[in-house]
């Protein structure tokens, strides 16, 4: 059953930065989506074998909520999966729109891995912190529900990356009204994440409802960068592009500095030429989560 939850809303204009509205709204090829961009569709789901057992069945797009309004993306590999990866997209925490995602997400399905994606509340939807990172932390129930007995994975782009790290650093949270068994994460990816949230020149406003120097120990409840410390033993894969304009490499090496300080297993990985909306593009960056997540998590 799916329970409505409740909103926590924060009063007061979110700073955003007229120079960032790009991270808000940035697809996969680096633009911004738009009316006369063609719908993304999933790729087709290959038949099985002429011989032997039938493939798995799978979740087709937009068939299930993981909470009321929330839809989730299931995609389950022929083979038991080795690990199921929470796929979280970005958008300024403004949007969070999961259709560019769905490539890399076939990607990882074909190298054996389970896929759920997501969305969450923004501020588009009226929503504010703590919300957006309780939704996320459900999705990693729902996903440890729907593929039982295997390591929990969460991955996400942008602003996905900041909450997935939040997440994965801090898997409690505050939202009663998830109706699945809680279930901390294995693993995180972070694909071009602005994590340290004060270093935004007011962005993650978006997030807050309110801005820093109003709530300052609200921003740090969501900061990743001063969240290191909590569970040491989660390991990280950080992935930024090396032209990647709106969100800096910095943030991706400050938080490699903080994580590992506190001795945390992280792989920062720059990759030339990757700009903010090509790196979560699979012939950029698949095959190289696919590996870590099946040989850093799924192998352990």
């Amino acid at each position: 059953m799916i329970l409505s939850r409740r909103r926590a809303l924060l009063a007061g204009p979110a700073v955003v930065l007229a120079v960032a509205l790009g991270l808000a709204g940035c697809d996969a090829s680096g633009g911004s989506p738009g009316p006369s961009q063609p719908e993304p569709t999933a790729s087709p789901t290959p038949s099985g074998p002429a011989t032997g057992a039938p493939p798995r069945p799978r979740t087709e797009p937009g068939t299930g909520e993981y909470l009321a309004g929330l839809p989730v993306t299931v995609r389950l590999p022929r083979e038991d999966p080795a690990a199921v990866v929470v796929l979280v997209p970005g958008g300024g925490w403004s949007r969070a729109d999961p259709r560019w995602l769905a490539p890399l997400g076939e990607h990882l399905v074909s190298a054996g891995l389970a896929v759920v994606t997501i969305t969450y509340g923004t501020s588009s939807t009226g929503t504010s912190w703590p919300v957006p990172a309780d939704d996320v932390r459900c999705a990693v129930a729902y996903a440890a529900q729907e593929v039982p007995d295997v390591p929990v994975v969460v991955a996400g782009h942008s602003a996905g990356a900041h909450l997935s790290a939040v997440v994965g650093l801090v898997p409690e949270g505050t939202d009663a009204f998830c109706p699945y068994p809680a279930r901390a994460s294995d693993g995180v990816v972070g694909l071009a994440g602005p994590y340290d949230v004060s270093a935004t020149r007011g962005l993650a406003g978006n997030l807050f409802g309110v801005p820093e120097p109003e709530a300052p120990e609200l921003w740090a409840q969501g900061n990743p960068v001063l969240l290191a410390d909590r569970r040491p033993e989660l390991p990280f894969l950080l992935v930024h592009g090396s032209e990647d304009e709106l969100v800096g490499e910095q943030f991706a090496r400050g938080f490699e500095a903080a994580l590992t300080a506190q001795g945390h297993p992280v792989e920062l990985v720059v990759i030339e030429g990757a700009t903010h909306g090509s790196v979560v593009q699979p012939d950029v960056v698949g095959d190289l989560v696919a590996e870590w997540v099946l040989t850093t998590v799924a192998a352990s």
